[in-house]
């Protein structure tokens, strides 16, 4: 491709598993006389990037629109590592540029939205039924290695969901960098806004969710609480009885203080943690993070997405703070509902024109 993609389109490829990816074709060389005649039928493009195509470009070339793409331009120097090349000809944004790219289309709900999926440890990508065919065929066949690649959560029924595991793509530290050298640039105030509401690593778009709800300022329709995502807890002897390993991590962490102890969230994503396995993993857990004195917490996606059972959460949660959560005002209510009106989507096309009312978890 002859600008690097961006925006939507890179967001796109970085949600890609690696051994999907690997099985796609290039796309046609820019000097190939098929190039833009037939790039959008492209299986690279038509399953994995999508149309149109976002790009970037130095210079304005307005001029050139056509329903296959749409350019970004950006005249000033782009920061250093901001451009990766693919094997799949032609380069992408980083994913700090990425989610910089996608700013100025994006509310600032949004934008954090794909900032937590990118520096999480989750991806949420549905194949199409010929990704779907050709993963199947290569499993088949040898070509990739049991194991490999991101790892495809199922529910409890066994069937395949658009929900993988992988590893963060990149992480807090590096943003923040980032955003000390984007003065300037468009989108760089919702940009750092964003990333200043960020609470830490989330396995899930569950936890997304819900910490957003609990950890945004109560002006945009959030709780307002202390919380931190992702938090490493040192088990003790008693505890490693109990639960047998060196620490756990916690969903969603508030800090003890005088006045209550401190609270583990715990994301009950129905993926994840219905089977009797992960029952009993989950009860062992609680019972060493009790004998801790950490309050253990776990909260269902029902019981946020649903409004009235989200006030018994609320509830809940002051109990154990030991002190109720403040009522929200009239302005503060409405607030809550254009919150949830962005959160509680179909994961799927987050970042993309149009979404759904369901969403993985």
């Amino acid at each position: 491709m002859d600008y690097p993609i961006c925006a939507q389109s890179a967001f796109n490829y970085y949600r890609v598993p690696p051994q999907i990816l690997m099985l796609y074709p290039p796309i046609p060389q820019p000097n190939s006389r098929f190039y833009h005649g037939n790039i959008a039928d492209c299986e690279c493009v038509v399953d994995l990037l999508g149309t149109p195509v976002h790009r970037l470009s130095p210079i304005d070339s307005s001029r050139a629109k056509t329903n296959l793409y749409v350019t970004h331009v950006c005249a000033q120097e782009l920061p250093f590592g901001s451009i990766r090349e693919t094997d799949h000809n032609f380069s992408v944004t980083s994913p700090a540029l990425t989610l910089l790219t996608m700013a100025p289309s994006l509310s600032r709900t949004q934008l954090l939205m794909a900032m937590y999926e990118l520096c999480g440890e989750f991806a949420v990508f549905r194949p199409s039924d010929r990704a779907e065919r050709i993963l199947q065929e290569a499993y088949q066949q040898g070509m990739i290695p049991l194991g490999a690649g991101w790892a495809r959560v199922k529910d409890t029924r066994g069937r395949k969901t658009s929900l993988w595991r992988r590893d963060p793509l990149v992480e807090k530290h590096e943003l923040e960098q980032f955003a000390q050298i984007i003065n300037g640039f468009d989108g760089a105030k919702k940009f750092r806004w964003a990333l200043e509401r960020m609470t830490g690593i989330c396995a899930s778009p569950f936890e997304v969710q819900a910490s957003m709800l609990l950890g945004l300022g109560r002006r945009v329709g959030g709780e307002g609480l202390p919380i931190k995502n992702n938090h490493r807890l040192a088990l003790t002897k008693l505890a490693r009885n109990l639960y047998r390993y060196e620490h756990c991590y916690a969903d969603i962490f508030i800090e003890g203080t005088e006045a209550h102890p401190a609270i583990d969230i715990e994301c009950q994503g129905s993926s994840v943690h219905d089977s009797e396995a992960a029952s009993i993993s989950d009860s062992d857990r609680a019972a060493a993070l009790e004998s801790l004195g950490i309050q253990v917490l776990p909260l269902t996606y029902r019981q946020f997405v649903d409004e009235e059972s989200y006030e018994a959460v609320r509830a809940l949660i002051g109990k154990k703070l030991n002190r109720p959560l403040k009522a929200k005002t009239p302005a503060q209510k409405r607030a809550e509902q254009k919150l949830r009106a962005e959160l509680f989507i179909n994961w799927e096309t987050l970042a993309q024109p149009i979404a759904c009312s369901k969403t993985p978890r």
